[in-house]
């Protein structure tokens, strides 16, 4: 992968944990996670303002639910010019689409 990572991939501890399902509020660092650093967030700018505006409380440092109706929604908040950002929401939609088959959601774990 480009922009996320599995668990064993990371180096530190500033990443956004991209958790299957609703959060257990106990677990972090799920081997079945991605985890896209913090420094790819904010360097890509439309995929962080997309999350903004499609995921309702939505906060880097906070917990946040998000339905395929939210995902879905992210991709048409992203400039079509912005490429990168849409390259990484490409690259978490290919995650993504199983875990909200099997589970209806994902939680988005912030620092």
């Amino acid at each position: 992968m480009k922009y996320f990572v599995t668990d064993d991939q990371r180096e530190s501890t500033a990443y956004h944990e991209f958790y299957k399902g609703k959060w257990d509020k106990e677990t972090f660092w799920s081997k079945d996670s991605i985890d896209l650093h913090d420094d790819e967030l904010v360097n890509h700018k439309g995929f962080y303002d997309a999350l903004h505006q499609a995921v309702p409380g939505y906060d880097p440092y906070e917990m946040v639910e998000v339905s395929a109706e939210n995902w879905k929604a992210v991709k048409s908040f992203i400039p079509e010019d912005d490429t990168e950002s849409l390259d990484l929401y490409d690259e978490a939609d290919a995650w993504a689409k199983d875990v909200l088959k099997e589970h209806g959601c994902f939680t988005i774990l912030g620092l």
